[in-house]
This record gives structure tokens, sequence and C-alpha cells, in this order.
């Protein structure tokens, strides 16, 4: 059977093997409907193959994409993009995103964890002169008005829960997991990106004025 190498849309596998199972020649053309299952979670994606000549993408046995008489045309459904917000640095999004792309492949302890790094980090960024835990530099930006009372509590969630998930023997559930990610996103919205907005608003008047 023919194979297709695509990062999955249903476990998120990255580059996992679909392995092509049936097809449908459409009339009058060497284009095919491809019925293609992924080799980790057992669903599913179509493909549109055209096929030059030779084996046909189900008859085929290797590569699909690797062979020069099969050209993919287009193939569904695809991985929904994961997108942090908008103003952060290159390492604070790298982080969201390594916690947003785990809950999608239902690693729920290893998301809440790093929902907090990103906590811990986003505060570093914002106020790097506070010292102690996590905890304290947490109320030490509240006391400065650097974030509201809604953002000090959503912050602490996140920190207990981050902890929760390093060091206790139950697995975090998805719920927990998505709604901590939840709350970095807001506090992240709130620090990183409307300031950011803001500023790029107000540049744009500053030129307009000049």
């Amino acid at each position: 059977m023919g194979q297709l190498k695509r990062d999955c849309p249903h476990c998120h596998t990255t580059t996992t093997a679909f392995i092509a199972y049936g097809e449908f020649n459409h009339p009058g053309t060497q284009v095919f409907t491809v019925g293609l299952y992924c080799a980790g979670c057992y669903r599913g994606i179509i493909a549109e193959i055209q096929n030059t000549a030779g084996h046909t993408p189900c008859a085929y046995n290797g590569d699909i994409d690797s062979n020069v008489h099969h050209s993919v045309k287009n193939w569904y459904p695809q991985p929904e993009e994961t997108i942090a917000p908008e103003s952060l640095p290159a390492n604070l999004k790298t982080f969201f995103l390594q916690a947003a792309n785990n809950i999608k492949s239902n690693n729920y302890d290893a998301s809440s964890m790093m929902s907090r790094k990103t906590l811990e980090i986003a505060i570093k960024i914002i106020a790097p002169e506070l010292t102690g835990n996590l905890y304290n530099r947490i109320e030490k930006l509240a006391e400065n008005n650097l974030i509201t009372p809604d953002l000090k509590d959503w912050a602490h969630i996140i920190r207990d829960d981050g902890n929760t998930a390093a060091h206790e023997e139950e697995p975090m559930s998805s719920e927990t997991a998505t709604e901590l990610l939840s709350f970095v996103e807001m506090f992240l919205m709130y620090t990183f990106t409307m300031p950011g907005l803001v500023a790029t608003k107000r540049h744009d008047v500053d030129e307009e004025q000049a």
C-alpha cells in the first residue's frame, strides 16, 4: 500500500505515516481520491493524487511523495495551526506553543508544566528586577500595579496547578490543562499583546502627525 508522511490532524503526531486503504479513479482522468489512515491513531485523511504511470496509489508499495509517477494535489483535513498571542518575545512564544501543542497531543501534564513555565518567563520579562519565588513575584507584580487582581488570581492558579502537574501522582485532566492554557493566553494578551497594539497605534499616530 502507498504511504504519505504528514502531521496527523487527529492525534497530532508529526510526520507520521498514513497508509492508503482505498481509492476512487475520477472518470476519464488519472486522478484518484484516496483514503489513508494514520499508523498511530488509525483515523483517516483523504488525498487527491494524480498518477501518471505505473501502479495506482493503493497498489504502489512505498512513499507516494517520493515517487515520480505520483503527485499529491490536495489532502484534508489538515492540522489546524496553533497561534500564539501577538507581540510575544520569541522564547515566550515558543513556550506557549509547546503548552498548546501538548494539549493537542493529549499530553496534559506536559502542557500544564509548560503553562507554568510560560507564566514564569513572562513575569521575568515584565519585571526582571523582582526576586524571590514565583508566588512572591506574582504578589509584587500586583502590589506594583503591573497586573490586575484578576490576573494575579489567574497567575496563582497557573502556578499551583503547574506545580501539581510536576509533583503529584495523579495525571492532569484535559479540562484542567485546557483551563490553564486559557489563563496563560489571557495573561499574555493583557501583558504583551494589548500593550503591543497600543504601541503600534501610537507609532502610527505619531507618523501621521509628523
